[in-house]
């Protein structure tokens, strides 16, 4: 699991290359919305990585990216709200947090979210949901929580992504396990 939350951060600061002021905008209200403020156990550790990208900024990487890219352009167009947030485990309680995920994990259970991947082993602690449309042509949102030895990685990238556009970054970007993800959801649609 390590790997995919590297290649996804990687991914993430590699579109957030310019640093620019940018409006505030309220996604809580999206479907694809994941509020991770409710999670215990922090401390008021702060994070070593946060990344928080908003549609104004989305937009300017989108346009950069249609002259060397076009599938990537379009996967990032359809996005509303990328946020990562990466925390040195050392500095937690990483039990608590991993009682808190498992948590918040029964209340996207209960809002429909599909949860993708389950990993509960040694001191590994990661899930990883999909909040699809009705007609699961959309991804709304996708939301990852890992409490690992190491680090804790949260994010939430919230827009209306096809199942297309998905496998196009895995693909681009070699992240096998979206790429799986991308045939389970497939699966699912027949």
């Amino acid at each position: 699991m390590k790997k995919f939350s590297e290649l996804l951060i990687s991914l993430v600061l590699a579109l957030s290359f310019s640093a620019v002021a940018v409006a505030q905008e309220d996604v809580s209200e999206h479907p694809g919305f994941v509020d991770f403020s409710r999670l215990s156990g922090f401390g008021g550790a702060e994070p070593i990585v946060q990344v928080s990208l908003k549609t104004p900024l989305l937009n300017m990487v989108t346009n950069l990216l249609k002259q060397e890219d076009e599938q990537a352009a379009n996967f990032v167009s359809k996005l509303m709200r990328v946020n990562v947030n990466v925390f040195e485990s050392h500095a937690l309680d990483v039990d608590q947090i991993a009682d808190s995920m498992s948590i918040l994990a029964e209340e996207l259970d209960d809002q429909e979210w599909e949860r993708v991947v389950r990993v509960r082993e040694d001191d590994s602690h990661v899930d990883i949901y999909f909040k699809l449309s009705s007609d699961a042509d959309l991804i709304y949102g996708i939301a990852i929580m890992a409490a690992e030895e190491t680090e804790t990685v949260l994010v939430n990238i919230v827009g209306d992504i096809s199942v297309e556009d998905l496998g196009a970054l895995a693909r681009r970007f070699d992240i096998e396990e979206l790429a799986e993800i991308d045939v389970d959801v497939d699966a699912k649609n027949r």
